[in-house]
C-alpha cells in the first residue's frame, strides 16, 4: 500500500525538533487495566441492551499487541472515566472499551498511550516514525503517516455503509484528484448546529423554523426580526451568534456550501489545480456573511457574546455552535432545556448535493500508521470501534455522537427531540465526504494558508476595512503564490 519513504522524506529534516513530544504528557493503559466504576445514568438505564450483546463468542485465532497513540476522546475522558465540574456530567472512561476488545479477542493486547492537542502533529509524526503505532487517534489529518483505506473499505463494505462520515482527503498518488480517498475510519462525529432561544422567538411573535426546508435568505430574516427591544423583557436582543471571530473561516465552510460555491478545478496534480476564488458565488457567499453584522452583539468580535448564553439571561435568539453535546448538557445543567431547541443549518441551494443541510462534521477519528507491521489487526480494531453494539452504547454513555448512523438515532434516549432529531438529522443525510476538513467547496489540508486567509478577511469585512472584492483578492493572490510553488 503506501510507501514508508514518504513518511522518511518529510520527518528526517524535523525528528530532532520534535522528538522529545512523542511521551509528552501522557497516560499508557493496556487491556489489564480495571474499569471504570463511575457511569451515566443513561448508561444504568440501558445495561439490559449492553449486556445482551456481551455473550458474543470470542475470536481466539487473532493475537499480537495494538498500539494506539494520539488525542481526542480517549485523552478526554481517560481510562476512569470522570466528571464535568461545570455541569456534574459523568462519563465512563475507556477502559470499559478495552474490556469489551477482550471479551471479544482475548488473545489481542491494546495499549492506548493518550496525549493533549498541544503539538500533537508533531508528536503523531514522531511517533509514527518510531515504528512502534499501530493506529493514530485522529491521524487522517497527517496523511503522510497513514494508510489508506480504499482496500479495507472494499473488503468491509458494510463498514462504510454503517457511518454517517469519512476522514476523507485528496491524494493524487492513490486516486484522481476529483475523488476522495479515506484515511481515517470517523468514530465520532461532531456537527455544526443552530442552538435557538425560543422564548426571544416567542417574544417577537416569530415563528419557529423548519429546519430541514430553510434557506440562507429565512436564516438572515429571522436575524433581523429578532434583533432590537425584546417585547416582552425590554432587553436588547440580537438575531445571532456566527461561529467565533477567531475562528470564522467556519462560517465561510457552510455558506460556501450553502451556496454551492465549488471553487476547484481539479488537475492530474495539485500542481494542475486550479482554484478559482475570484467568482460571482464566492462574492456572494461573504457579502452573505457580512450582512449577519447589523444583528450581531457589539461584542461578538471579541468572543463576549455568548457570555450569557444558555441561561436566562441569553440575549441572543439564535447560536451557530461546533460543539453540540456541551451545549445540551450546559443547557441541561441550567434546567433550561424547555427554553432551548437546536437546528440543523439551511438547505444546500443547488448542486449535487441542493435540498440537504449546509452543516458539516467535525470528527474524531483513527487511521492506520503506515509504519505498523499490524495493519490488518488494526483495522479490526477500527471496525469494532464503528460497529461493535457495546462500544456504541459506550460512545453515547460518555456524551458524544457517534458516527454509527444507527446509534446516533438513539439520541432521542439522551435528550428531547427538540435536540436529538436536529442532530440525527445532520448525521443521517450528510455526505460521507462532507467534513470542516475536505469537501467541494473548501479544502484546508492542501492550499497553503487558505483557511487563515480566510479568517482575516471575513473579520475584515466584518470590521468594515474590506469589501468582498478586496477579500478575494488578499486569498486568490495567496491562493496563486502557494500554488506557484508547487510547479
Amino acid at each position: 500500500m503506501k510507501n514508508h519513504k514518504k513518511v522518511l522524506a518529510m520527518f528526517l529534516g524535523t525528528m530532532m525538533a520534535v522528538s522529545a513530544l512523542a511521551g509528552c504528557s501522557s497516560a499508557e493503559t493496556t487491556n489489564g487495566s480495571s474499569a471504570s466504576s463511575g457511569s451515566s445514568s443513561a448508561s444504568a438505564e440501558q445495561g439490559a441492551s449492553v449486556s445482551a450483546s456481551a455473550g458474543e463468542a470470542a475470536n481466539t485465532e487473532l493475537s499480537g499487541t495494538l498500539k494506539l497513540y494520539g488525542p481526542g476522546l480517549f485523552t478526554d475522558v481517560g481510562p476512569d472515566g470522570n466528571t464535568d465540574i461545570v455541569t456534574g456530567v459523568s462519563r465512563p472512561g475507556y477502559n470499559e472499551v478495552l474490556e469489551r476488545w477482550n471479551e471479544l479477542y482475548p488473545n489481542v493486547e491494546v495499549q492506548i498511550e493518550t496525549i493533549p492537542w498541544d503539538n500533537w502533529k508533531a508528536a503523531c509524526q514522531t511517533a509514527a516514525l518510531s515504528g512502534d503505532v499501530d493506529i493514530i487517534l485522529h491521524g487522517s489529518s497527517i496523511t503522510p503517516i497513514c494508510e489508506p483505506l480504499t482496500d479495507y473499505l472494499e473488503q468491509d463494505p458494510e463498514v462504510k455503509d454503517a457511518v454517517g462520515m469519512m476522514a476523507m482527503r485528496k491524494d493524487a498518488d492513490i486516486a484522481p484528484l476529483n475523488e476522495y480517498v479515506p484515511y481515517g475510519l470517523t468514530i465520532t462525529v461532531n456537527p455544526v448546529m443552530v442552538v435557538i432561544d425560543k422564548e426571544i422567538f416567542e417574544h417577537y411573535g416569530v415563528d419557529l423554523p423548519d429546519y430541514e426546508n430553510w434557506t440562507t435568505q429565512d436564516v438572515l430574516d429571522l436575524a433581523k426580526a429578532t434583533t432590537g427591544t425584546d417585547p416582552v423583557t425590554g432587553k436588547e436582543t440580537y438575531g445571532i451568534s456566527l461561529i467565533e471571530a477567531a475562528s470564522a473561516n467556519k462560517n465561510y465552510i457552510w455558506a460556501s456550501r450553502a451556496f454551492n460555491d465549488v471553487i476547484y478545478e481539479w488537475g492530474d496534480t495539485l500542481a494542475d489545480t486550479k482554484v478559482n476564488f475570484k467568482n460571482d458565488t464566492t462574492k456572494e457567499v461573504l457579502n452573505y456573511l457580512n450582512s449577519f453584522t447589523p444583528y450581531t452583539s457589539p461584542d461578538y468580535y471579541e468572543g463576549l457574546d455568548i457570555n450569557n448564553a444558555y441561561t436566562e439571561d441569553n440575549n441572543i435568539a439564535m447560536i451557530i455552535i461546533e460543539d453540540a453535546y456541551n451545549a445540551y448538557n450546559t443547557i441541561k445543567a441550567a434546567g433550561l432545556e424547555d427554553k432551548y431547541m437546536m437546528a440543523a443549518l439551511p438547505k444546500i441551494q443547488s448542486g449535487e448535493f441542493e435540498g440537504i443541510t449546509s452543516s458539516h462534521m467535525g470528527d474524531w477519528n483513527m487511521a492506520i500508521c503506515n509504519t505498523s507491521e499490524q495493519k490488518d489487526l488494526a483495522w479490526e480494531f477500527m471496525k469494532f470501534m464503528v460497529t461493535d453494539e457495546v462500544v456504541q452504547q459506550w460512545l453515547l454513555d460518555a456524551f458524544s455522537i457517534p458516527a454509527n448512523k444507527e446509534a446516533s438515532g438513539k439520541l432521542g434516549d439522551y435528550m428531547p427531540a427538540d435536540y436529538a432529531d436536529a442532530i440525527s438529522y445532520v448525521v443521517s443525510t450528510s455526505p460521507l465526504e462532507f467534513s470542516a476538513s475536505a469537501n467541494d467547496c473548501y479544502d484546508s489540508n492542501n492550499f497553503g494558508t487558505f483557511a487563515n486567509d480566510l479568517t482575516t478577511v471575513i473579520n475584515e469585512m466584518y470590521q468594515g476595512n474590506m469589501d468582498a472584492d478586496q477579500a478575494m483578492d488578499y486569498v486568490q493572490k495567496n491562493l496563486d503564490d502557494y500554488m506557484s510553488t508547487l510547479s
